[in-house]
C-alpha cells in the first residue's frame, strides 16, 4: 500500500474549491469533498490507476477524474503525491506543478 503525500498547492487547491462550492451548497461541498478523497484513497492500493496527464511529455504524472476534477498525482510504489486538483476545463502548465512542493 502506498502512502499518500499532499503538495501544498494541491491541499490548497481542494481547500479553495471545497470553499467555493459551500458558498452556495454547503452540503454539496461537503458530498464532494468525500468523493475527491475516497477517489485519492483508492490510489494508496492503485498507485498506476488513471491515466498519463496529456500535457506532460516526460510521463511523470498522472490522472483521475473526480467529476469535472483532475485529480493529479505522482506515483511509486511506496508513495503517491497528489500535486493538483484541477478543473478540466482551465489551462493546465505542467511546468507549475511542483513549484511549491516540500
Amino acid at each position: 500500500m502506498a502512502h499518500i503525500i499532499w503538495a501544498p498547492r494541491a491541499f490548497a487547491d481542494f481547500e479553495n474549491l471545497l470553499d467555493y462550492i459551500a458558498r452556495s451548497e454547503p452540503a454539496t461541498a461537503r458530498r464532494f469533498g468525500q468523493k475527491v478523497l475516497t477517489r485519492i484513497e483508492s490510489l494508496a492500493d492503485f498507485p498506476d490507476s488513471g491515466s498519463f496527464v496529456p500535457e506532460d511529455e516526460t510521463l511523470t504524472y498522472r490522472e483521475v477524474f473526480q467529476g469535472p476534477y483532475r485529480i493529479i498525482f505522482r506515483s511509486s510504489a511506496s508513495q503517491v503525491v497528489i500535486v493538483a486538483i484541477h478543473h478540466g476545463a482551465r489551462l493546465l502548465r505542467v511546468d507549475e506543478l511542483e513549484d511549491d512542493e516540500s
